[in-house]
């Protein structure tokens, strides 16, 4: 029964929601929340005070607090800073400018507070959102451990935990013939990339391959669907890889559901967060849609965590960031016939329909709590 809000930001869409709650309250039981974005949870807290003994869900995409990206971008925000500027070799003079030492501490001194001050606030929400609520989802053991890590009671909190994993759904995918091979080997990245979310050592790879093999253009094209940074887009276009490497538009989920299918290799990429935490906690909801093809997968994640663990499980291809391993491997597949099967029963795992009885299970069982 799907409630349609006319509202156009997000203020204005938790003010119709609880407006709508406050007036049809008696008709619910239990209420599930979803971030992100955190006003999702803002509601479930409202909610809670409109209707106390409602069974309140509050379901997590990615932490509020000490989100490790979020702690990277942060790192990235300074123009004035190195590390924002990874993009090309720095020099002596630029290293030791006293102009640019000078501009970054003062950026950074007039944003420290603002930092901490959103920090702090986001802090305190997770806390009462976790505290409050009656139930806590978590997408992997990765996520909960990251997110309980500083509260005492920890233990207690994870009684009321379900781990629930991102699913693929058989019905969604549209009927593609597999025997008709592609022309080139086609490798496919579907989704969200910026300056942290990065492909440049996959690309960085194709330059030095497209130097060595004049034929590289005419065996393989990559194709990247959704958001790309402007930084990697100028990379493409000032080392001549656009006719290897291709910009796709935006697609819709099930427009992206027929590429993967369609293609022979899945590309995913997660940040390299290794400066911010020993390993990823982040589960890529695309991760569950390439499983659910059957498709061999190429993926540059941390060598410890939720991906790498997923994957392996998976039998896909796991590459850490390091230019001479991606290289090597894309070189072995393109020009050596390395190959291998995707594991069958592992991704039964993250099949809708084993995820959704786990889920109904847990909704019967707190029902009669």
């Amino acid at each position: 029964n799907r409630i349609y809000s006319d509202a156009t930001t997000l203020k204005e869409f938790k003010e119709k929601a609880l407006e709508y709650f406050a007036n049809n309250y008696e008709n619910y039981d239990i209420v599930m929340t979803r971030s992100m974005p955190e006003e999702c949870h803002e509601i479930g807290l409202a909610i809670k005070q409109i209707k106390p003994d409602v069974k309140w869900i509050a379901s997590f995409g990615d932490p509020i607090s000490q989100n490790p990206f979020t702690l990277k971008s942060l790192n990235f925000s300074n123009p004035y800073s190195l590390k924002s500027r990874y993009d090309r070799p720095f020099s002596f003079k630029e290293i030791f400018s006293l102009k640019r030492i000078l501009k970054s501490f003062i950026y950074n001194r007039r944003n420290k507070s603002i930092k901490k001050q959103y920090l702090l606030k986001n802090d305190d929400l997770q806390k009462q959102i976790i505290n409050l609520c009656d139930y806590v989802i978590y997408n992997s053991d990765y996520q909960q451990d990251y997110m309980l890590k500083n509260y005492k009671n920890n233990v207690s909190l994870k009684e009321k935990s379900l781990i629930l994993p991102h699913s693929y759904d058989e019905k969604l995918y549209p009927k593609v013939k597999k025997n008709v091979k592609n022309e080139k080997i086609v490798f496919s990245y579907v989704g969200h990339l910026d300056d942290i979310r990065t492909p440049r050592l996959i690309f960085e790879s194709i330059k030095e391959l497209k130097e060595d093999f004049e034929d590289l253009p005419q065996k393989v094209e990559f194709d990247f669907y959704g958001n790309l940074s402007d930084n990697d887009k100028l990379y493409l276009l000032n080392n001549d890889l656009l006719d290897v490497v291709h910009i796709k538009k935006n697609v819709t989920y099930l427009e992206s559901l027929k590429v993967m299918q369609e293609s022979d290799w899945l590309i995913h990429v997660d940040a390299n967060l290794a400066d911010i935490i020993p390993e990823n906690i982040f589960f890529a909801a695309k991760i569950a849609d390439y499983l659910g093809t059957g498709n061999k997968i190429f993926a540059l994640t941390m060598l410890e965590g939720i991906s790498a663990e997923i994957l392996r499980k998976n039998n896909a291809l796991v590459v850490t960031y390091s230019k001479e391993n991606v290289k090597n491997y894309l070189y072995l597949i393109l020009y050596k016939n390395y190959n291998f099967s995707m594991s069958k029963d592992a991704r039964q795992e993250y099949n809708a329909k084993n995820v959704a009885q786990k889920f109904d299970e847990f909704i019967e069982k707190i029902t009669v709590e």
